[in-house]
């Protein structure tokens, strides 16, 4: 299995397609943060409780693009044709899929923990320089700890790394699996919630959408919740994450009844 890691690291970070929307999934989220913070600063009412939502809500970017980089991982492969000799070099194809999971979703977490890290770092001490003061303690917010939502942000990145490995693996063309994944969250279920609310008349149902239910994870405070009407983020979080895992599995077994 080391092995078969070692591999996988090899052929993702020789890949510079991997690179650039990494830096960008960083990029974008600290530089919103960071400029809000600056221009914001001199705001009486700019908190640490503003500086989290900014930075856990121009996450969702860098989970949109984590779940392009999963994808395009496993699709490329069958598109230049070397998953044949991968899979001839190691035959037990879940191994390799498993490696492959592994490693992106180290890498996929790995990336937002830093985006998060400086993101808060950074962002405290430049409104700070403009007068603000920042202080990320839940007694100052109603009991609510600012460190959920962010440790949600990363649980949701691990899923949608694993989620859009799944999607790769059942569709394998690049620009079908990336137009899935983005217009899915951006797009569909957006006009889906619409529709399932002026069918069912029920608000509730609505947010049990997938990407509507892994979204919660990353909300600080009553985020989605609308008064109760959405599930609890921790629900959504399972379910989310189990959705993420169906999809997966059932990649896995595509690969594995499929000729490469």
């Amino acid at each position: 299995m080391i092995r078969t890691l070692r591999s996988e690291f090899i052929k993702f970070r020789t890949i510079t397609m991997n690179w650039v929307l990494g830096i960008v999934a960083m990029a974008f989220p600290l530089a919103i943060t960071l400029l809000t913070a600056w221009f914001q600063g001199d705001n009486a009412d700019f908190t640490g409780r503003n500086l989290v939502e900014v930075l856990s809500g121009t996450s969702y970017v860098t989970v949109l693009l984590v779940m392009v980089l999963s994808a395009t991982h496993i699709t490329n492969e069958y598109g230049f044709g070397t998953i044949r000799p991968t899979f001839a070099a190691t035959p037990h194809r879940r191994r390799v899929i498993a490696a492959k999971g592994i490693m992106l979703v180290a890498f996929s977490v790995a990336m937002q923990a830093v985006v998060l890290g400086v993101g808060l770092g950074l962002g405290k001490v430049l409104a700070q320089q403009r007068g603000a003061t920042i202080s990320f303690s839940s007694q100052l917010y109603g009991g609510d700890n600012l460190m959920v939502p962010l440790v949600g942000t990363l649980i949701l990145t691990a899923c949608a790394a694993v989620l859009g490995l799944g999607v790769g693996m059942l569709m394998r063309s690049t620009p079908l699996s990336i137009t899935t994944l983005v217009l899915w969250p951006l797009l569909i279920e957006g006009l889906l919630s619409g529709l399932i609310v002026l069918i069912t008349h029920k608000v509730r149902a609505a947010f049990w959408l997938p990407f509507r239910a892994g979204l919660r994870l990353a909300m600080v405070g009553g985020g989605l919740d609308f008064d109760g009407a959405g599930p609890s983020r921790t629900a959504a979080g399972v379910y989310f994450a189990l959705f993420s895992l169906a999809v997966a599995l059932l990649g896995t077994w595509s690969v594995s009844r499929r000729d490469a």
